[in-house]
C-alpha cells in the first residue's frame, strides 16, 4: 500500500514533467482532495497509507490536472476573501487579486455611511458581490452577467454562502440594469484578443466571453465608464478590476465621462489593478 509521502513524491514527478509550474503544491492539494483532507491533516500523516480508492481519484486528479484543468475546477471550489465558491467551467476561477475590489467597496462603505446600494457588473461567480455582501449585511447588492451559466453558478454560490439569492439581472454589461447605485463594481474581461487566442490554442478551459476584451483589452471596460453614470446615484463610485497597462487609458476616459476623484489602487504584488471614479 503506498503512502501519503510516496504518493506526493510520484504526484510531484508527474507534474514536474507535465511541466506544471507548481507540481508540489498542486500534488498537495489533490491528494488531499482525494483522500478528503486537508492540508495540514495530510502533512500530519507521512507515512499513513492511501487506500486503493482515494488513489484512483488521486491518478484521475493528476490526469485532469496534466491536462491543462485549473486545480481550482477540478476540486470545483476557489477560497475568495476566505469564503469557498463553487467554480468550474461556465465561469472564471477567482483570482486573488480581484479582492481588492472587495477590499475598496468595503472601504467606501466605512468612509461614506449613505452609501447603500451596491450593483456588481459581470459577476461570474459572484465571488465579488456574494464576499460584499457577507462582509457588509447591511448593503443591499445585486449584480449582473450575460451568461445563463454564469447565473446558475452565481445563485448556486448565494444559497450556499449566504443563504438566500441576490437579486440578479441578466445584462449585457448595464445594459438591462436600472439603477440608482451608490456604487457599481466590475472585474469584465480585459485581456487582449490574440491573448485569447493563444489561451484557446492551448486549450485554456475558462470561458472565452469571461476573459476576451477586443483588440486592445479595453472594449468592455469603455461600455462600462460610458454606460455608469445614468445607474449611479449622486456621489456615486465606479470601481473597474483592468490590467495595469490599461489604467491611463482609463483615467483618461473616466476624466472625459465627467468622474472626479479618481484614484488607482495596487494589488498584492504592488501592481496597478483597480481604478475607482466618483459621479459629480
Amino acid at each position: 500500500m503506498i503512502t501519503v509521502q510516496a504518493a506526493l513524491r510520484r504526484g510531484q514527478n508527474t507534474l514536474y514533467y507535465a511541466e506544471v509550474e507548481t507540481p508540489l503544491l498542486d500534488a498537495t492539494v489533490l491528494l488531499g482532495e482525494a483522500l478528503g483532507l486537508s492540508k495540514e491533516q495530510l502533512l500530519a500523516r507521512p507515512e499513513a497509507p492511501v487506500g486503493e480508492v482515494g488513489w484512483q481519484r488521486y491518478q484521475q486528479f493528476l490526469d485532469r490536472r496534466c491536462a491543462g484543468i485549473p486545480v481550482s475546477y477540478i476540486r470545483k471550489k476557489k477560497e475568495f476573501f476566505s469564503l469557498e465558491f463553487h467554480v468550474d467551467e461556465r465561469v472564471l476561477v477567482p483570482r486573488p487579486d480581484t479582492e481588492v475590489l472587495v477590499e475598496e467597496s468595503v472601504r467606501l462603505a466605512e468612509r461614506h455611511p449613505a452609501l447603500r446600494r451596491v450593483h456588481d457588473a459581470c459577476t461570474g461567480s459572484g465571488c465579488v458581490a456574494i464576499a460584499l455582501q457577507h462582509a457588509r449585511p447591511d448593503l443591499e447588492v445585486s449584480a449582473s452577467d450575460l451568461s445563463a451559466g454564469a447565473e446558475e453558478v452565481f445563485r448556486h454560490n448565494c444559497r450556499r454562502l449566504l443563504g438566500r439569492e441576490l437579486p440578479f439581472t441578466r445584462s449585457d454589461l448595464l445594459n438591462g440594469v436600472a439603477g440608482p447605485f451608490d456604487l457599481i463594481t466590475a472585474n469584465p474581461p480585459y485581456l487582449k484578443d490574440r491573448e485569447v487566442d493563444s489561451m484557446r490554442k492551448i486549450g485554456w478551459p475558462e470561458p472565452e466571453d469571461a476573459l476576451r476584451g477586443g483588440p486592445d483589452g479595453t472594449v468592455l471596460l469603455a461600455r462600462l465608464v460610458k454606460q455608469a453614470p445614468a445607474r449611479l446615484a449622486a456621489n456615486g463610485f465606479l470601481l473597474l478590476e483592468a490590467d495595469p497597462a490599461q489604467m491611463a487609458f482609463l483615467r483618461q476616459r473616466l476624466l472625459l465621462t465627467g468622474f472626479l476623484d479618481i484614484e488607482v489602487i495596487a494589488d498584492l504584488a504592488g501592481r496597478p489593478r483597480v481604478i475607482r471614479g466618483r459621479r459629480p
